[in-house]
């Protein structure tokens, strides 16, 4: 893809923001989840690479964690919790709700924020409020899964007036061909988006 004019802009600051989207033991290390696939580990040491170059200060995790009490849920999410409740806490209770102990380390000093619905980051809980908080401008995205979560949110960033950068190496999807139909969505946003790998982001930072 090409290069946005604007990726001068990004720096190591507060109006940079580092989003680690979903990395829970649900989707990755819990036995128990019908979700959890540990191929996605495979992003963990690119992400372990930009957390320390941008400061565990300028990162935020997500996680989706869905309600002990699906069954209050109303319309489209109720049928969603009802088609997985193995993946609800009545089923495997709490802990596997955890972002995955590769990044315990970092979470003390890092903002954590939780959401019971939408795949987006946007559109529940409390991520929009903190990053504005911290006056982020702009705003990069790693984490799983690409074509789910981590695309439903760089829409709504982009659409919010967000610039977006995706960090391909350092996001995962549990489908075959998940990365390459995001990927290609990602393209028709060249003006507001920029994609790049996870060396060539360190490499423009410490230029």
């Amino acid at each position: 893809m090409t290069v946005p004019e604007w990726y001068e802009e990004v720096k190591i600051s507060s109006k940079t923001t580092l989003v680690v989207v979903d990395m829970q033991k649900l989707f990755v290390t819990e036995k128990k989840s019908p979700w959890a696939n540990k191929k996605l580990l495979s992003i963990v040491p690119n992400i372990e690479k930009l957390i320390r170059t941008f400061g565990t200060k300028n990162v935020v995790f997500t996680r989706f964690t869905p309600p002990i009490n699906w069954k209050g849920e109303k319309d489209s999410w109720y049928t969603y919790y009802r088609i997985n409740e193995d993946i609800t806490p009545g089923r495997l209770g709490t802990e596997p709700l955890g972002i995955i102990d590769s990044f315990m380390s970092y979470i003390s000093d890092s903002i954590v924020v939780s959401r019971e619905k939408s795949a987006s980051v946007f559109l529940a809980g409390s991520f929009h409020s903190k990053i504005k908080k911290k006056s982020a401008k702009i705003l990069i995205f790693t984490g799983i899964e690409t074509d789910y979560c981590v695309l439903s949110s760089v829409l709504d960033a982009i659409h919010l007036g967000y610039y977006v950068v995706v960090v391909t190496d350092a996001c995962a999807s549990s489908k075959k061909q998940g990365q390459k139909h995001a990927m290609g969505i990602f393209s028709r946003f060249p003006e507001q988006l920029w994609v790049t790998s996870t060396d060539d982001l360190i490499d423009h930072l410490k230029a």
